[in-house]
């Protein structure tokens, strides 16, 4: 075990820049140490992304295989040139328009990007995070920083402070406590290496925000193995399960009184089984499904709901998906029953990440 060292910045203000705990966690980022800290999307666990030395220690300390790229982090535009062959023009317009945000961008790397970094790829995923925190660690340590989410690997990325003294107390060298995620879900993942940009993992920059400023954009195929189809997936780091609690997790779709009703039965049943279970809902089902529920105040007594904001509003559903998976497991619930979102938007980030946690577990109604 390792002793880490807690450095609390959530009743800071002023320049984050004087802050003497970021100081004190730039210091172990400089020594090679591994530190987790907020950014605009979930907690990251950074580490130097110029040393392999350092970079072994954060697939130490999450349990990750080594052959998943990492993606490299940056506070300024010009840090990128060290890290990369050439910046197409395209890409430059994208970095216009989404940096710093929740986008990570693929380039050819240069030789000083090791290979632990991107799992032996010849290629460098990037991102300039918009998180004061995040940014002025980054500045602060004068190093590009290489960081995956600060989770176990394969558990719900962690969107808290909680999540990760959680997942990684004792196994990494430094926490920065901050607030919690805006975003809840990791970046959009753009490959840029060929004609025109591919989006390897769907985030809160959509295809069509990116088709708006670079003129086309495509979804890689290797994402619609999620719903069925064969494809093969272009890089390590999109691996089938992810992003998922202890309880068995499964998607449902389609029509919505099917599905509350279907929630209801579950209820019944885990009540029948004396064992628990979590619920992922929009608030207009939930209204449906206490008044359904109204009398059955022993079925109840083992379904966790959790609110995942009106089906009007993704976002939401967005920022609270890996906090409401991790609690399921905190209730000790042994299924975890989701009702899917449409396709569109962010939404499409929240079903991919719904469909790895439920290893493409779907019922359509």
């Amino acid at each position: 075990m390792k002793e880490t060292i807690i450095f609390d910045v959530r009743k800071l203000t002023g320049d984050a820049l004087a802050w003497p705990a970021l100081k004190g966690a730039a210091k172990l980022l400089k020594a090679n140490g591994t530190v987790a800290f907020p950014t605009e999307t979930v907690y990251g666990l950074g580490a130097n992304a110029l040393d392999e030395t350092a970079i072994e220690s954060i697939y130490t300390a999450k349990g990750r295989p080594s052959d998943n790229p990492l993606i490299v982090h940056i506070s300024r535009r010009d840090m990128l040139n060290d890290l990369v062959a050439s910046v197409p023009e395209t890409a430059a317009r994208l970095m216009d328009a989404f940096w710093p945000g929740p986008m990570t961008l693929i380039f050819k790397k240069r030789s000083v990007v090791p290979d632990k970094v991107t799992g032996g790829l010849d290629t460098v995923a990037i991102r300039m995070p918009s998180h004061i925190v995040a940014r002025a660690l980054i500045d602060l340590s004068n190093l590009p920083i290489a960081a995956p989410s600060a989770n176990l690997s394969g558990k719900p990325s962690p969107t808290t402070a909680e999540h990760v003294i959680h997942d990684l107390m004792g196994r990494v060298d430094g926490i920065v406590l901050g607030d919690d995620a805006m975003v809840g879900l990791e970046s959009t993942v753009i490959d840029m290496t060929g004609d025109i940009p591919v989006i390897l993992r769907p985030g809160a920059i959509t295809e069509m925000m990116v088709a708006e400023i670079a003129g086309d954009c495509e979804t890689d195929a290797a994402l619609k193995a999620l719903k069925g189809e064969k494809s093969v997936p272009k890089a390590p780091g999109m691996k089938y399960r992810h992003y998922a609690p202890n309880a068995e997790v499964t998607v449902f779709t389609g029509d919505t009184v099917g599905i509350i009703k279907a929630f209801e039965a579950a209820i019944d049943e885990a009540a029948a089984g004396d064992y628990k279970i979590a619920i992922l809902l929009f608030s207009e089902d939930l209204a449906v499904l206490n008044r359904l529920m109204a009398d059955n105040t022993c079925g109840l007594d083992h379904a966790v709901l959790f609110d995942q904001g009106s089906a009007k509003d993704p976002a939401v559903f967005a920022s609270r998906l890996f906090r409401d998976l991790r609690a399921s497991d905190d209730f000790g619930c042994k299924r975890v029953l989701v009702h899917g979102i449409a396709e569109e938007g962010i939404g499409s980030a929240i079903m991919n990440r719904l469909l790895k946690a439920a290893e493409g577990s779907v019922i359509r109604i």
